[in-house]
């Protein structure tokens, strides 16, 4: 083939008055993409997509071949009006229809390359099945097929509003993104999830792009400089972060505080495993470090001899709750690191998943009456989100495979059906 071959182009009117002279003259599929700088697959599907369908040669004093045994067959008397003349030779039931024996006649060249009877030497005679690769046939199928799949809707209206009665109430009461109904509905739906999008921005189904979350736009924030308050110990800096190995840095937990109201005491302490994405929330009375130590001594007491393997490094920004390694890292039990001064982008899995944890609690709102139950249901609400980035999967399904099951038990966190996942207010409407 040419070097300069065009990809992903339709096929034009004069390639296919093209196609139709070659196979007029009894080129293969091979020699026609050659000369046409296509690929063998393209001519093939152009040929087997708009061949005109010609049916049988027929007349009504002539008997259809429609069978394999036509010629060779001595089967009489199958519709009992007669029994002394052959079926095959019948013209006024076609045995065809009748008989148990029966075998379709296909020529080799409609089921095989070329797939069309051009050229063919026998087409006058033949009484089989016929196909003819016609070029202006050709256009007008293949403009209608274009037409056609660029309006409307491409499916029937009782799929379509079946979609959308599963889709509307997980995204609009439940806050559950696409990406997270399709992972769990994919093979019930009509569509793709990127036709899904479209339908929405059209605003079929009763939805709309206020009704996605992470569909709306933002505005860049104002950033103030940063300053530099506190003095990162040697050997914890977020470039000796780097250049530790790429599996030491794919088990480090990220840790990060959300705050509610202004006027809240209590604030939220985040853990995100970041190999599995599996997030944990923790509720601080106050916005502390030694409130921070106190989670850490609960998690080791939980786990015991296993809190090094499940939290080996640590990395944080410079808040002042985590401005305290030493009482972190309490008998070496794990190393933390902490990233540039203003670089919060730099344990971003953590910020990333913080937009999911938004949803059920929005900024400003008070946190005060939280508990620790509370937490856990945000988190197993959460961690049961299916991902994309995980193939689909959710945090809950990798993290049981790598992290103790004492972690789950203690901190009362359960896998909740997809179905039945919630990243709404709602989810905590009796204290919000």
């Amino acid at each position: 083939m040419p070097e300069n071959t065009a990809c992903y182009r339709h096929f034009t009117f004069d390639e296919r008055c093209d196609v139709q002279q070659l196979l007029n003259e009894g080129q293969s599929v091979s020699s026609i993409a050659r000369k046409l700088g296509r690929s063998a697959s393209s001519v093939t599907r152009e040929i087997r997509r708009n061949r005109r369908d010609d049916g049988y040669r027929s007349t009504p004093t002539s008997v259809v071949r429609l069978c394999a045994h036509f010629r060779s067959c001595e089967i009489k008397g199958l519709c009992q009006m007669c029994s002394r003349r052959r079926c095959a030779n019948c013209r006024k039931v076609r045995c065809t229809n009748i008989c148990e024996r029966f075998v379709p006649d296909i020529c080799p060249r409609n089921g095989h390359a070329p797939f069309v009877c051009n050229g063919c030497v026998s087409v006058p005679g033949c009484r089989k099945h016929r196909y003819r690769y016609d070029a202006k046939a050709a256009q007008a199928l293949a403009d209608a097929r274009l037409s056609g799949s660029r309006s409307g809707i491409d499916t029937t209206s009782e799929r379509f509003e079946a979609m959308m009665a599963t889709a509307r109430p997980l995204i609009k009461d439940n806050g559950q993104s696409i990406a997270h109904v399709f992972s769990a509905h994919a093979g019930e739906f009509c569509c793709s999830e990127r036709t899904f999008y479209r339908y929405v921005d059209a605003g079929f189904g009763q939805l709309k792009n206020l009704d996605l979350v992470a569909k709306c736009r933002y505005r860049p924030r104002k950033r103030k400089p940063p300053t530099e308050r506190f003095s990162v110990p040697a050997g914890r800096t977020y470039a000796d972060f780097l250049a530790l190995g790429e599996d030491e840095r794919l088990a480090t937990v990220e840790i990060d505080c959300v705050e509610g109201a202004r006027t809240d005491t209590k604030v939220l302490l985040t853990m995100l495993f970041k190999r599995t994405s599996f997030l944990l929330v923790f509720v601080l009375e106050e916005h502390t470090q030694a409130c921070v130590e106190e989670v850490f001594d609960a998690l080791e007491s939980l786990l015991g001899g296993g809190f090094g393997h499940a939290f080996p490094l640590l990395l944080s920004d410079r808040g002042h709750e985590f401005q305290a390694p030493q009482t972190i890292e309490a008998g070496g039990r794990t190393r933390v690191y902490y990233c540039d001064a203003g670089r919060a982008g730099q344990k971003g899995s953590i910020e990333n998943c913080h937009r999911l944890l938004r949803r059920i609690i929005p900024k400003g709102t008070s946190i005060d009456e939280l508990t620790r139950q509370d937490a856990a249901l945000i988190a197993s609400h959460v961690n049961s989100m299916p991902r994309p980035s995980l193939g689909g999967a959710s945090p809950f399904d990798l993290a049981r495979l790598v992290l103790p099951r004492e972690l789950f038990e203690g901190l009362g966190l359960e896998h909740i059906r997809p179905d039945q996942v919630v990243l709404k207010p709602s989810l905590l409407r009796k204290h919000l």
